[in-house]
């Protein structure tokens, strides 16, 4: 799986729930472009915030790793 489609899901999940890119960033404790960069697979992320953000949107870790 490449950093986009990690970054593809997040945002997706995201959407789905009518979040904001800003508001998950402020949910996250992490600046806008943050998560930005996240979405659009710049950025590697650790474990932790993946763990983070599946808890921010109440979602099962497979559904962020989901094969586009």
């Amino acid at each position: 799986m490449k950093f986009e489609e990690f970054g593809l899901n997040v945002a997706k999940e995201r959407i789905k729930q009518n979040i904001s890119a800003y508001e998950l960033s402020l949910r996250l404790g992490k600046d806008a472009s943050y998560i930005n960069k996240l979405e659009n697979g710049k950025i590697n992320v650790s474990l932790k915030m993946i763990i983070e953000i599946c808890n921010c949107l109440q979602v099962p870790i497979e559904n962020l790793f989901k094969e586009n």
